[in-house]
């Protein structure tokens, strides 16, 4: 059993996400509502809405770091786990 795991409760099976994890996740959250607002369909803008490649590929860095960390410190304790 890993060290993380030993402060579990005995009852608890699932996964255990640190406050960091959370807030990387939210911080996902929050960056994929901003790409679903950059190409939303408004009444009054154009057809076709730019958005720079150099953005686009910022705003999936920063998602894909947010992902990373918060996965790399979430704790999984059920039978069989990883």
């Amino acid at each position: 059993m890993s060290k993380d795991s030993r402060s579990i409760p005995a009852a608890f099976r699932g996964y255990l996400l640190p406050r960091s994890a959370h807030e990387s996740l939210t911080h996902t959250r929050d960056q994929l509502r901003l790409l679903a607002q950059f190409t939303q369909a408004r009444g009054e803008s154009p057809e076709y809405i730019v958005i720079p490649p150099d953005a686009l590929s910022e705003l999936f860095e920063r998602v894909a770091n947010y992902v990373d960390d918060a996965l790399s410190v979430a704790v999984c304790d059920s039978p069989g786990s990883i």
